[in-house]
């Protein structure tokens, strides 16, 4: 197949989820977030041992940030996020279940001792939520309407403040009709 050929083929094939009955929402990452898709239900502890679960957010809009204890790229951009976001409204969570990384009191102190300074959100050890909101890569970053659905959906490195505030106010404004489809 000629180089012109496929590029054809990859953007009809691209270009053909444009046309789909079910309305989709596409990051700048290119990860698709189908319409009204809720964030599952969860509970976990915090690093300072206090009981946490998604129905405390109810009618709220949050911010569920997923890394890992050993990613050192991420901190920057954890940092980015708990610079613009409102005090309650981040949950950072660790996909990675393994042994040497399940201590979260650990990495709050870590992240704050690495920033130089306090980091008032909750971290938690969440592997199976993770794996229900289909991680992908790290950081993995989802924007959670007040009616509990997935807005938007970062993934990667950003610490640019004003795209992650153009982001938490969308979605503080992002609703669904009752049929799911985002107005």
């Amino acid at each position: 197949m000629s180089r012109n050929a496929f590029v054809v083929f990859v953007l009809l094939m691209f270009l053909s989820g444009c046309t789909a009955e079910e309305e989709q929402l596409i990051d700048e990452g290119g990860v698709e977030v189908p319409a009204a898709t809720a964030f599952p239900t969860w509970s976990a502890t915090a690093h300072d041992s206090s009981e946490m679960n998604g129905t405390m957010f109810e009618n709220m809009s949050y911010v569920a940030y997923f890394s890992a204890p050993w990613c050192a790229h991420c901190e920057t951009t954890l940092d980015a996020y708990d610079q613009v976001l409102p005090e309650g409204k981040m949950m950072v969570f660790s996909y990675d279940g393994r042994e040497d990384y399940s201590d979260m009191d650990a990495w709050h102190n870590k992240t704050e001792s690495n920033l130089n300074r306090t980091v008032d959100r909750p971290f938690m050890l969440h592997p199976s939520l993770a794996q229900a909101v289909e991680l992908s890569n790290i950081p993995y970053v989802l924007f959670v309407n007040a009616q509990g659905y997935v807005y938007h959906i970062q993934v990667g490195k950003i610490t640019d403040t004003e795209a992650i505030s153009n982001l938490w106010q969308s979605t503080l404004t992002a609703t669904t009709d009752e049929d799911g489809r985002w107005l």
